[in-house]
């Protein structure tokens, strides 16, 4: 009985052990560095073992920040609320160095090296005292955190609430350094931005701004297609003047139509007109282009007088001539929005009415606008329709017209006059900007 005794009690004391090295072991784990973190661009399967066949144990999902223990090309090991486990690299975003020694030992490589090229942490030369305003821009989403670094594993400064304006001095890569409510300085993540304009017209390109390369002119009624499905989306009378990117090596040129990307075929271009870099373009060249659609073949009054005013506002703005330094404002160019200046009834966006003379004029204004900021031109008044933007545009691209404060006003900052010139077919806008002679 006291041997039976004696084994008992040795067998509950290796049960004590078994929690306790347990415990030890989950210690040591969670003392492992976190090296890198990063963002995940779909929803992860976080496996127990670097292995496509490994059994499950959590999930991360999409857009949410993923924390790494252990960097690699083709297997990250991570960590998440629940538990450490393995997921695949190529499904990793956004990844940044959170600490180079620690990764660099693990790759044994300098720190410097110890991630692919163009996936360091981004470098910034402003600070709080040496802060220069460059942008506006307005925050996407509600609570959206600013950081002492760029990022998301770092002290937060404080939150922004959801379209509140911000005064950005730095882009990085896929952060900005930013001054919020006159106060606060820290790091956002750029694609939590919006609503971009510059304070400084030769600041650079504007965020999620596609600068177009060339103006094509199509020889036939030609369809335009979905680049990434192949639809058909939009057919073209022969003639129309198209905003497009560079031939690519299927034979297609791409084009920006609503809010996605389309394409025409090489076959049915009959002339290309490249965009000059603004500083080496001479006098004649073409320095901007946009494109926009509106809709044709609908008989109903209120879509024709529509396309009507379009046609009459652009007709009004083109040929303009901004001399250097000279302002430039939209109302005071195709407005008064009514009957006795040649407009007619047409659907328009407003909490008080639902048409009114001048419906259409937004579009215009807006390809005005797209063309206007593609160069270091300073535009120094816009409102946009509401936050969710207009379907012909991308969000936050958008400029209303409309009298009073609803307007867009521009300033020539280039060291040369410049001349607005508007192409108009059947459901084809386009806006040019030409290097006055």
């Amino acid at each position: 009985m006291l041997k039976l005794n004696r084994w008992i009690a040795l067998l509950l004391a290796l049960l004590m052990l078994v929690p306790a090295f347990s415990l030890a072991e989950d210690t040591a784990a969670e003392e492992a560095p976190i090296t890198h973190t990063a963002k995940a661009s779909t929803t992860l399967k976080v496996r127990r073992a670097p292995d496509d066949g490994a059994l499950g144990n959590d999930s991360i999902p999409r857009d949410s920040l993923v924390y790494i223990i252990d960097y690699g090309d083709l297997w990250c090991k991570v960590r998440t609320s629940r538990v450490e486990g393995y997921v695949k690299t190529k499904y990793l975003t956004d990844v940044f160095v959170v600490d180079p020694d620690a990764a660099a030992a693990q790759a044994d490589v300098p720190p410097e090296q110890a991630l692919p090229v163009g996936e360091l942490e981004p470098g910034f030369s402003m600070s709080k005292n040496n802060f220069q305003e460059k942008y506006i821009a307005h925050t996407v989403k509600d609570r959206v955190a600013l950081y002492e670094k760029p990022n998301e594993n770092a002290a937060r400064v404080c939150y922004t609430n959801i379209y509140e304006q911000l005064v950005v001095g730095e882009i990085s890569g896929d952060w900005c350094f930013v001054r919020y409510n006159g106060t606060h300085y820290g790091f956002i993540r750029t694609d939590y931005l919006f609503k971009w304009d510059r304070v400084d017209p030769y600041a650079g390109e504007i965020p999620g701004l596609t600068v177009w390369p060339n103006l094509a002119f199509v020889n036939h009624t030609t369809t335009i297609y979905d680049l990434q499905t192949n639809k058909a989306l939009f057919t073209v009378n022969p003639g129309s003047a198209l905003t497009v990117g560079e031939l690519d090596s299927l034979g297609r040129y791409p084009l920006p139509i609503d809010r996605t990307t389309g394409y025409i075929r090489a076959d049915e271009v009959a002339y290309v007109l490249p965009v000059v870099n603004w500083q080496e373009a001479r006098p004649g060249d073409l320095i901007s282009t946009m494109t926009t659609y509106f809709a044709v073949g609908k008989t109903t009054a209120q879509i024709q007088g529509r396309n009507w005013n379009i046609h009459l506002s652009s007709d009004f703005i083109s040929g303009t001539v901004l001399q250097p330094g000279e302002a430039y404002n939209m109302n005071q160019t195709i407005g008064p929005y009514q009957q006795a200046t040649g407009y007619k009834s047409a659907p328009i966006l407003s909490p008080h009415a639902l048409v009114g003379y001048g419906g259409g004029t937004c579009q215009v204004n807006t390809t005005f606008y797209v063309c206007t900021i593609q160069v270091p031109l300073l535009v120094t008044h816009r409102k946009v329709h509401a936050e969710v933007g207009m379907d012909y545009i991308p969000k936050g691209f958008d400029a209303a017209v409309g009298g009073g404060n609803i307007n867009l006003t521009m300033k020539n900052t280039l060291p040369y006059a410049i001349r607005y010139q508007f192409m108009n077919s059947d459901g084809v806008l386009t806006c040019c900007i030409f290097r006055e002679s």
